[in-house]
């Protein structure tokens, strides 16, 4: 699924976008970096800046997690109005929620 939604939106001139937190997580988890490689091929990975650190960690205490790169994702979509793409629903609806906005949620 993931991959089939990354070929569309690079098909129709759509950009995914990843903050660059997610993007270690990513590394730190998954022993097939190559793939993770390739699905950031045509993806703008956003610097996790001071702010969005600010607002990420204020959420993730608003929410009770530890997953840092699951609300930075959160915290990107709201704030650059994206969809999200991900399989921590749980945590993505609840972050969500928090911040009063309904983002529209793929699971993969």
């Amino acid at each position: 699924m993931m991959w089939a939604l990354h070929r569309a939106a690079l098909s129709n001139g759509i950009v995914p976008v990843i903050p660059a937190v997610a993007v270690a997580e990513g590394y730190r988890t998954e022993a097939r970096g190559d793939r993770i490689a390739e699905l950031l091929d045509g993806t703008e990975v956003e610097p996790f800046s001071s702010d969005a650190a600010r607002r990420s960690g204020e959420l993730a205490a608003r929410c009770d997690t530890t997953d840092l790169a699951v609300i930075a994702v959160i915290e990107l979509a709201d704030r650059r109005n994206c969809a999200v793409v991900a399989q921590r629903q749980a945590v993505l609806r609840n972050a969500a929620a928090l911040l009063g906005h309904e983002l529209v949620l793929y699971a993969v």
